[in-house]
């Protein structure tokens, strides 16, 4: 049941022009002289484009020219369903490629902002999937778009609705930028504080070059098969983190874990305290090395290449080559002070994962309320 004044609509309905399909010239280098060529590849999931871009020679393009308020969809391949918004304040002059289709919408009944919510909703992404032919090249033409029906509310309702949501848009986006300032100045500090290049305040002294072998004790711990794991009870980490429960643990305090068998290969884990580790990690095990502070030991490898110990012609693996690996240690304190540091920098940047994850699931319910009318909004008689 819609709200009173809201009426479902086709977006073949919704448009005074055809839903038109992109250019299919080659793409080449960008540059003032071109238009920018926006491929389906180019589209993420929240419908910003790319920052690799290319260009498509103006002539070739010319046919295929964005306008303010343009919107893509893509039609084809791992990338169906995903759209766009094309702005010309924020994007340069631009032309669509062959598995993208333009769609104008006809601004006195469907506003373009309105719709780039809608498309990001469950009920859009419910109805691409029921599009998707089992065992069939995905792929959505545009009749099939064109069919697409959502609920419309008026005009001012629709603007006020989007209002609310890009003020979340912008909240979630201010949120991942400081995200993102944060996940560089750890990496920055560990660039500079595991290499000794910068030392903390009252530390000096050489640091020392150790094999792991020397400061810690290396294994691969037993395995348990899949059979064995379970709901509930201790968490077990395989060649990709957490993997499931096991009634038993095999180590009681938290460990080094390094993936040595699959795709994730070298990657670094830190796991928690009374957890089952399998063979396909390799431990780094410190309790019996007091002069070595293990989450600095972590941080050191975690900021490591350790690709060049990877084998295996078939499937990838860490042998106990790694037992060689050197390491550049300083004395415990100091081991321990960059640690804390590096400590406190990975508290900011989680609060601000679980911020932004918060503020999506908050704005994702927002959504499913405003966009079916479930919740209506306030509209100013001036709207």
């Amino acid at each position: 049941m819609l709200p009173e004044g809201w009426k479902n609509k086709s977006l073949g309905e919704l448009t005074n022009e055809k839903l038109s399909y992109g250019a299919n010239s080659s793409s080449i280098e960008i540059d003032r002289s071109n238009l920018r060529y926006i491929r389906i590849t180019d589209i993420d999931d929240q419908g910003n484009l790319s920052n690799d871009a290319v260009g498509i020679d103006p002539i070739e393009g010319s046919a295929y020219i964005l306008k303010n308020n343009d919107f893509l969809f893509a039609r084809s391949g791992n990338t169906v369903g995903k759209t766009f918004l094309y702005c010309e304040k924020s994007h340069p002059p631009s032309a669509y490629a062959g598995y993208l289709i333009r769609y104008r919408p006809n601004s006195d009944k469907l506003l373009p902002i309105y719709l780039k919510h809608f498309c990001l909703s469950d009920t859009y992404h419910s109805w691409v999937k029921s599009q998707i032919r089992a065992g069939a090249q995905p792929n959505i033409n545009a009749k099939e778009y064109a069919s697409l029906s959502l609920p419309i509310p008026p005009i001012p309702e629709q603007k006020k609705i989007a209002q609310i949501l890009s003020t979340w848009d912008n909240a979630i986006s201010a949120t991942e930028r400081l995200l993102e300032n944060s996940q560089q100045r750890k990496k920055a500090l560990m660039q500079q504080l595991l290499t000794g290049k910068k030392r903390l305040p009252g530390f000096e002294g050489e640091w020392k070059s150790k094999p792991l072998s020397d400061i810690a004790e290396v294994y691969q711990p037993k395995t348990i098969s899949q059979s064995m794991l379970t709901e509930t009870g201790y968490p077990v980490y395989g060649a990709n983190g957490i993997i499931g429960f096991y009634e038993e643990f095999n180590h009681a305090n938290e460990q080094i874990a390094v993936t040595c068998r699959g795709s994730t290969c070298g990657v670094v884990n830190w796991t928690q305290a009374q957890s089952w580790i399998t063979g396909n990690a390799m431990v780094i095990n410190t309790d019996n090395f007091p002069d070595i502070s293990k989450k600095f030991l972590f941080y050191v490898l975690d900021g490591s290449n350790l690709s060049y110990l990877i084998s295996g012609s078939g499937q990838p693996q860490i042998t106990g080559s790694i037992k060689a690996h050197t390491v550049k240690i300083p004395a415990l304190e100091e081991q321990q002070k960059i640690a804390a540091v590096l400590s406190t920098a990975d508290q900011e940047i989680s609060a601000l994962q679980q911020k932004l994850e918060a503020l999506k699931q908050e704005k994702k319910a927002l959504m499913q309320q405003l966009l079916t009318g479930k919740r209506r909004v306030q509209v100013d008689d001036a709207a």
